[in-house]
């Protein structure tokens, strides 16, 4: 349950970093393909992104690691990432 909850979240982050342009919801496809990208870049499975991961499959969020990981502990947990969608959620608005 945690690890679907975590993609779900990344899912939305994802789409609102990569996407923080666009002023419509993202579509069902959009967010299946998010999570899928994020499903992949979580290599070892923990339910986090860290440094490795990012600049591994996500070069947007890695360019943007140390705003998006506000407790600087090297790794993105499912609260930061939604964070980060809530606020790329109200700039779109």
């Amino acid at each position: 349950m945690k690890s679907n909850f975590f993609h779900l979240c990344l899912g939305y982050a994802l789409l609102a970093v990569s996407i923080d342009a666009m002023a419509q919801q993202p579509s069902a496809e959009q967010k299946q393909a998010a999570l899928e990208r994020l499903q992949a870049a979580d290599a070892n499975k923990d339910g986090f992104i860290d440094k490795a991961e990012a600049d591994a499959k996500l070069p947007r969020i890695a360019k943007n690691f140390d705003k998006v990981d506000i407790d600087n502990d090297g790794r993105l947990s499912p609260d930061e990432f939604k964070a980060v969608a809530a606020k790329f959620a109200g700039r779109n608005r």
